[in-house]
C-alpha cells in the first residue's frame, strides 16, 4: 500500500501533539492555513475523520486516536536515528542496560578493556530486569537473557546457557560423595529468577525432578551466588557469571554433570545504534570478546 505523504503525516502528529492548529504551524514554519490543508489531504486520502473542529478547539476522533497510535513510534524512531546522525562526531556515551548480575558478574570486570581501547568513552549502565524501550529511554543496547527473539530487533548472541552445580568447598564434608544427581536434594537448593533451572537440570539428567522446586529463591543470581558462597545451599549457576569464583577455588563443583540448554545472554538493540563509530565499535567489540569464551562454559 503506498504511504501517505510525510508532511502531511508531520502535519497530523504536531497538531495531535499540540491539539492546536496555530502551535503546530508554527513548530513546522508554515501557516495554519497550510496545516489545515495538509490535514484535510490526509483525511480525504484514509475517507475518515482524524479530527473533530470546534470553533475554539480541536480533539482527535476515536479513529485519529487509533491512528496516533500506530504512527508514533515511527516518529521516535527517525528523531533518535536523525539525533544519533547529529551526534556523531563528538557523541562520547553509551548507555547500556542489563541485569544487575550480569552487569557485576561479568560485563564490568571486562568493561576496562573497552575503555583503554577507547578513552574518554563514557559508558553508563542501566541495571534491570525488565524489557525497555531503547529509544524512549535512549538506551543504545540492551544485554538480556533468553531465546534471542526479540521482535523489531537486532540480536546477538553473546554467551551460552551452560548450568553448572555449585556450592562453597566447606558445605559438604569431604569423606561425603555423591553416587548420582539426586544425591543433591540432601542439601538446600538455591534458585535465581530462572526457578526452572533445576527441573531443566535434572530432567536432562534423567532424574525425577519432583523435589526441584524446594529451596529459597532470590530475584536474581546475585543473591544466589552469594548464599552459595556463604554455604547456605547448592546453587545452579551459568558457567559464565562465576568464572572468577571458581577459577579462584571460592566455589567448587559437587558433581561433574554441567547441562547446556537452548538460551544465553543476548546483545540487543534498534539498527540505528550502529549509525554512530562509537555505537559500532562496542557491538564489534562485546561480540568478539564473548566470542572468544563462548565456548569455555561448555
Amino acid at each position: 500500500m503506498k504511504l501517505p505523504p510525510l508532511h502531511a503525516l508531520m502535519c497530523f502528529e504536531a497538531v495531535a501533539r499540540h491539539m492546536s492548529m496555530k502551535k503546530a504551524a508554527e513548530e513546522l514554519s508554515v501557516t495554519p492555513g497550510a496545516i489545515s490543508q495538509q490535514i484535510a489531504k490526509l483525511e480525504d486520502l484514509m475517507r475518515v475523520r482524524l479530527f473533530v473542529r470546534g470553533p475554539r478547539a480541536i480533539e482527535l476522533t476515536s479513529q485519529g486516536r487509533i491512528y496516533l497510535r500506530a504512527i508514533k513510534p515511527a516518529f521516535s524512531q527517525i528523531a533518535e536515528a536523525t539525533q544519533r546522525l547529529r551526534d556523531e562526531g563528538n557523541n562520547n556515551r553509551l548507555t547500556i542496560s542489563c541485569t544487575s548480575s550480569f552487569a557485576t558478574q561479568w560485563f564490568l570486570p571486562r568493561l576496562p578493556e573497552f575503555e583503554s581501547l577507547h578513552p574518554g568513552v563514557e559508558v553508563r549502565i542501566s541495571t534491570t530486569n525488565r524489557l525497555v524501550d531503547l529509544l524512549s529511554e535512549g538506551v543504545d543496547f540492551a544485554i538480556r537473557h533468553g531465546t534471542g527473539k526479540f521482535p523489531a530487533l537486532e540480536s546477538e548472541l553473546l554467551l551460552n546457557d551452560n548450568l553448572q552445580v555449585v556450592c562453597s568447598p566447606g558445605l559438604i564434608p569431604a569423606n561425603v560423595t555423591f553416587s548420582g544427581p539426586r544425591d543433591i536434594l540432601r542439601y538446600t537448593l538455591l534458585h535465581d529468577e530462572h526457578r526452572l533451572d533445576w527441573r531443566l537440570w535434572f530432567r536432562a539428567l534423567g532424574v525425577d525432578d519432583s523435589d526441584a522446586n524446594c529451596g529459597p529463591v532470590f530475584i536474581n543470581s546475585n543473591g544466589v551466588i552469594d548464599a552459595a558462597l556463604a554455604g547456605k545451599g547448592i546453587a545452579l549457576i551459568r558457567g559464565s557469571l562465576i568464572e572468577q569464583e571458581m577459577a579462584e577455588g571460592r566455589l567448587v563443583s559437587p558433581i561433574s554433570a554441567a547441562v547446556t540448554v537452548s538460551t544465553g545472554y543476548h546483545l540487543v538493540y534498534d539498527e540505528s545504534a550502529l549509525l554512530t563509530r562509537l555505537g559500532k565499535k562496542f557491538r564489534d567489540w562485546i561480540v568478539s570478546r564473548a566470542k572468544s569464551e563462548l565456548g569455555r562454559y561448555l
